[in-house]
């Protein structure tokens, strides 16, 4: 397949096209099964194209190792996307942002302190040799597997790179005392202001006014030459977020992402100019020097990503809308836009570990195929735009703007000319119906926020063609769900024997002194990097103190009895500084004896590093900084929070789980006092000939209290935050559901507080 483009569009063995791809994330489908259903889904929404993001963490968990079976197998991935008859869009990254840990960067990387992730710091480029040895080896062995694709279309690197970082600002100490200031909501609100990027594009070009207006640096020519030594033969291209300035030459192809939605504090249609950063696109290329590209969107927005204390995606979907993604799509086309690729266009679940701190389990996205699998007028919209866009694609990959046109009517935008016919783009840009003072009758009136291209014969002027009028959110007739078993049943136990004084921790790690007087005691330093971590320590007499900084969450028991708890989960954005501060921790309710032996034991989770879109990687996680005063504590630490749990994805053998006497109960169920620590749920049902391919089924969680983890069949699929919220149901995908066999369900519940509580979990059909 040879692929070339000019400044129209590209042309795929010399037929010119017009690109609909959408995003796939396999890492955030948990079973085979479930990619062949969502790319049928894709093509018959009339796309053509699959985009995929290869995390690097997802494949490589330790140094020098890599797995591509079963979860990871992407040539089966390729080969459900070639049978299919679509193209693929690979972007392996090496970094990828996606909310998830460290951008997909593989944290093992972070155990060397002269590795400079990205080849970047806050102050700008700094090439790292370290870094760019561990790319080689990441590229030699994934980009094999995808140049060899005979449908390959095109092959990004890297993602939304910039010198200095657009947002680098909020790495600052002033940023970090910010953030403690004000906290994440109004930090979410300065992030995302124009003001502030325009600032820090502003920071970036007054280095130097002559300078070209586009960036080259050696570490994306490195990246370009890679690509090419392991066989990539197609255009090689850069997304990046700002159009006017600072963009990537060191590629073929210029492109650029357009979320005109982020803010939902409210109504986007009441902003008028919701869709107008689109107008700069075409000319921002002619001024970077790429006249002779086209006009690529890599990321067109399709949803947004939802994070803890949330609106739920639910709310999120309402809000956006089919209008939504129909306008954001005609407003790329009216800027020539004839490559473009749905972010994320198919939903799923960020299972295990693998999320960054500003999102939970679901990433359903608001996406036109939501995480469970089902469509609403979202998916119609895009899939009646693309049957009227295929009716006339081989026109409209090849259109020029008539700039002299005079506008047909008031709410005329422009007019795009193409070899055979003229494409009138009209918009209402209000929340009312609108009728059109036009000489023909067809479709006169324009729906609330409608964006309408009309198609008239270029010679003749007569109306051949208008778009799809938007489909109606309606009631949709749906069968009678099967009978779903009931989760009645529950054996409760405790899951942390190591808080009483007699547990043996013989196999735990010991703490070394001097890491303890460096405070390198974080995850990464101990080389766990992901979810959970007990410290364990003993001491002698009264403690001198304890003050502590621990992220995210946290929990301190002396002698058993919980102490303290506390979240450090102060930046919701995942970019940027922490806003954590240390701890002192009140001692009193310890009631320690002046003499004799006592344990200390500290839990932390981890929700996740950074995704580094602020070259903020290395913001710690776990034990931060301790200080016990004069006291001598000896320590020792253990990862995972049961015992076998460890790495991004977990599967747990709950055979080899440590447990406390068990007892059966009924949900909802609450307990104060013993057990401390961590409470274990388990119960266990049979599908009975229910076929989980045909009902998407989920676990539906009534309010609780403490931090609750969900596993199905060993496998963790799910963090639950009740106190924060807002996730309440949790996807129970097939392929990790048993049609035939007995299904294990387990929750363990973190008692942070005097009290903790799980309430009534029931099946459900979603």
């Amino acid at each position: 397949m040879r692929v070339e483009f000019d400044r129209h569009s590209l042309r795929v063995d010399k037929r010119r096209v017009i690109v609909r791809a959408g995003s796939l994330q396999y890492f955030r489908l948990p079973a085979r099964e479930l990619w062949r259903d969502r790319i049928a889904q894709m093509k018959d929404a009339g796309l053509n194209a699959v985009d995929v993001y290869y995390p690097w963490n997802f494949h490589s968990e330790r140094a020098g190792e890599y797995d591509f079976s079963e979860l990871r197998d992407i040539e089966h991935l390729h080969d459900l996307i070639e049978a299919a008859g679509l193209w693929l869009i690979a972007r392996p990254g090496p970094y990828i942002c996606a909310e998830v840990d460290l951008g997909g960067l593989p944290a093992y990387l972070l155990r060397d302190p002269s590795l400079v992730l990205r080849c970047r710091r806050p102050a700008g480029f700094a090439y790292s040799g370290a870094y760019m040895a561990a790319v080689r080896e990441w590229f030699g062995a994934v980009v094999p597997r995808i140049a060899s694709r005979a449908n390959l279309l095109l092959f990004q690197i890297e993602n939304e790179y910039s010198v200095p970082a657009h947002l680098a600002a909020l790495s600052s100490p002033l940023a970090d005392l910010l953030i403690r200031w004000l906290g994440s909501k109004r930090l979410t609100r300065l992030a995302s202001s124009p003001w502030l990027l325009r600032r820090s594009l502003a920071a970036a070009e007054s280095s130097d006014a002559d300078a070209e207006l586009g960036q080259r640096n050696t570490y994306m020519r490195e990246l370009y030459e890679l690509a090419r030594r392991f066989g990539v033969r197609v255009p090689i291209f850069h997304n990046d977020v700002a159009a006017l300035s600072g963009r990537q030459l060191d590629v073929d192809m210029l492109a650029i992402d357009r979320y005109p939605i982020t803010s939902f504090d409210r109504d986007w249609r009441s902003r008028p100019a919701t869709f107008d950063d689109f107008k700069v696109d075409e000319s921002a290329l002619d001024a970077h020097g790429r006249a002779g590209n086209p006009v690529f969107y890599p990321e067109l927005q399709a949803g947004w990503y939802d994070g803890w204390g949330g609106v739920g995606y639910a709310q999120l979907r309402e809000r956006l809308g089919a209008d939504a993604i129909d306008a954001t799509t005609k407003a790329a086309l009216a800027a020539r836009g004839t490559l473009w690729n749905y972010y994320v266009f198919s939903g799923g679940t960020t299972f295990g570990y693998l999320a960054s701190p500003d999102v939970y389990s679901s990433y359903d996205y608001g996406a036109p195929i939501g995480e469970t699998g089902a469509t609403d007028a979202r998916y119609d919209a895009v899939r009646n735009l693309n049957a009227f866009l295929a009716e006339h694609e081989a026109d409209l990959a090849e259109t020029d703007l008539d700039a002299d046109e005079r506008s047909s009517c008031a709410q005329h935008f422009c007019t795009r000319v193409g070899r055979a016919n003229r494409y009138v783009f009209l918009r209402n840009p209000t929340q009312e119906r609108v009728e059109l003072s036009l000489s023909e009758p067809e479709r006169a009136w324009l729906a609330p926020w409608e964006t309408q291209i009309r198609v008239y014969d270029g010679r003749t002027r007569a109306l051949v063609g208008v778009s799809p009028e938007l489909p109606v959110l309606g009631s949709v007739a749906r069968a009678l769900p099967p009978l779903l078993p009931r989760l009645e049943s529950w054996r409760f136990s405790s899951a942390s024997p190591q808080l009483a004084q007699a547990f043996d921790d013989a196999s735990w790690r010991a703490l070394p002194a001097c890491a303890l007087d460096e405070n390198r005691i974080d995850l990464d330093a101990l080389g766990l990097h992901y979810g959970c971590v007990w410290y364990r320590g003993t001491f002698e007499g009264r403690l001198d103190r304890l003050v502590l900084d621990a992220r995210h969450l946290w929990s301190v028991w002396i002698d058993a009895a919980l102490v303290a708890s506390g979240a450090q989960l102060r930046n919701t954005l995942g970019v940027g500084a922490d806003g954590a501060r240390a701890r002192n921790v009140d001692l009193r309710r310890a009631g320690l004896r002046e003499t004799g032996r006592h344990v200390v034991v500290i839990l932390v989770e981890s929700l996740g590093h950074n995704k580094g879109f602020a070259d903020d990687f290395r913001n710690p996680r776990g034990i931060v900084a301790l200080d016990t005063g004069a006291s001598r504590v000896s320590w020792r630490f253990r990862g995972g929070l049961l015992r076998g749990e460890q790495g991004l994805t977990p599967r747990v053998d709950f055979a080899g789980v440590e447990r406390g006497a068990a007892s059966e109960v009924v949900l909802p169920h609450g307990w104060q006092g013993a057990p401390e620590g961590v409470g274990l749920y388990e119960s266990s049902f049979r599908l009975e000939g229910i076929d989980p391919k045909r009902h998407a089924l989920a676990l539906g969680f009534d309010p609780g209290q403490g931090r609750a983890n969900l596993y199905l069949n060993g496998w963790l699929i799910g963090r639950s935050w009740p106190e924060r919220g807002p996730q309440r149901r949790f996807w129970l995908p097939w392929g990790m559901l048993s049609p035939d066999d007995e299904n294990q369900l387990a929750v363990t519940v973190w008692k942070s507080a005097k009290r903790a509580s799980l309430g009534k979990l029931r099946l459900e059909c979603v």
